[in-house]
Parts: C-alpha cells; structure tokens; sequence
C-alpha cells in the first residue's frame, strides 16, 4: 500500500493526497467546517484582536472532538508588541488545556525558544511539544532535542542553504513537514528534505508516517 505524505501544519487544507491538520484559529472555531483532522489555538499575534478569554473557553470546547487533534498553533513571540506577561498566560491556559484532553502542541515560537524550553521544564508534560516553521539555529536545535520536543519543517527551513546542517541535526523520529501558509506544495516539501537529509523518499515518508502514528494514532492512515 502507497503510503500517504503528512502535512502536520496547513492554513488550507486542499490536497487529497495527502494527510493534512488544518490550521483553525480560535476566533474562527464556531464557523468552520470541520470535518477532517484539525487543530486550533489562541495565536499570540491575535491576543489583542479577539476575545482571549472566549477563545480560551472555544478551543477547550471543541478539544474533545475527536478529529480535533492537537492544540495550536499556540505559542511565544518576542518580535511582537504584544505583553510577553499575556502571551505567557494564554499558552499556559492552553497548555492546560492539552493536559486535559491528552493532546500534543503545535507551536509557534520567534525568538523565545528558552522561554518555551522553561515552559516545558515547569510544566513537566510527558505530551509532545511540536515547533512549527521551524528555523532555529543549530545551538538552539541541540537544546530543543535535549528538551524532547519535535520539530515541523516548512519552506523556510528547507530553502536556505544555511539552515541544513539544522534539518539535519534533527533525529528522524521527532520530525514532521509541513506547507504552513505557503505556496509551495507538501510534495514538494517532501522532496526538497529528502535531497537535504540525502535519503530516498519512501524512506523520508516512513519515518514521519511512523511519527504520526505514534502521536496521533493511526485512524487517518
């Protein structure tokens, strides 16, 4: 049997081919159509924007949907104006959450990876913690491995020669792929890590199909 790519992070979730988690922003959580695998979180760029507390209240709703599958993207960025103080609270109102329901974390992190790394040091959560877009330097990507956190490489990652030695610095059993909100395809995504990572392509899809099955379970396989 041909086993499907898996797209761990999408903002349009439109490929048959693949396995897809779509991207749900709180906020738009009531009037989504949601009848394929999903995730959702209070992003730190919206804080100010949206009711924080409602959306808070809206994703632990809809965490016990089962095609709900991990909580985010959520996270910390310190480029923003946003107060760090409140982006702190609502991840950890979020990371509660997660605890909750048992389900992982798609994060979004810019510049505040040991602010996350004592988030999950405080948190002692045994849940995975998956870093989306990732791009982090080769200290930071060491750091993050010791911390047991998975890792979603997008176009970003991929298309910058200077980063690969990072992509593969990654151990392949806490990796993922993903399109994010970019043009290039999941296929394509694919292709480019295996020229990176220098493997063949089925072998690139085994290891993050057996990935997702160990975090997700195998009901979308």
């Amino acid at each position: 049997m041909i086993m499907k790519i898996i797209d761990i992070h999408t903002h349009r979730a439109n490929d048959a081919l693949s396995i897809q988690i779509l991207n749900v922003f709180a906020q738009n959580l009531p009037d989504a159509e949601l009848n394929s695998p999903f995730s959702a979180g209070l992003h730190p760029w919206d804080i100010d924007l949206v009711n924080p507390e409602e959306c808070i209240k809206t994703i632990e709703r809809f965490a016990a949907q089962k095609n709900m599958l991990a909580i985010g993207e959520c996270g910390l960025d310190r480029i923003i104006s946003m107060d760090f103080a409140l982006q702190e609270r609502y991840f950890r109102q979020q990371i509660e959450i997660a605890e909750k329901f048992r389900k992982p974390l798609i994060i979004h992190c810019v510049r505040a990876y040991s602010d996350l790394m004592k988030f999950k040091k405080a948190s002692k959560s045994d849940l995975p913690w998956i870093i989306h877009g990732y791009a982090g330097n080769l200290d930071i990507t060491q750091s993050l491995i010791r911390h047991n956190f998975y890792f979603s490489a997008g176009e970003r990652l991929l298309k910058d020669s200077r980063k690969h030695d990072v992509l593969r610095a990654i151990p392949p059993d806490r990796l993922f792929l993903e399109t994010d909100d970019g043009d290039t395809s999941i296929a394509e995504i694919y292709s480019l890590a295996a020229q990176v990572l220098n493997i063949d392509q089925e072998t690139l899809t085994q290891f993050i199909t057996d990935n997702f099955k160990r975090i997700f379970g195998n009901v979308y396989l």
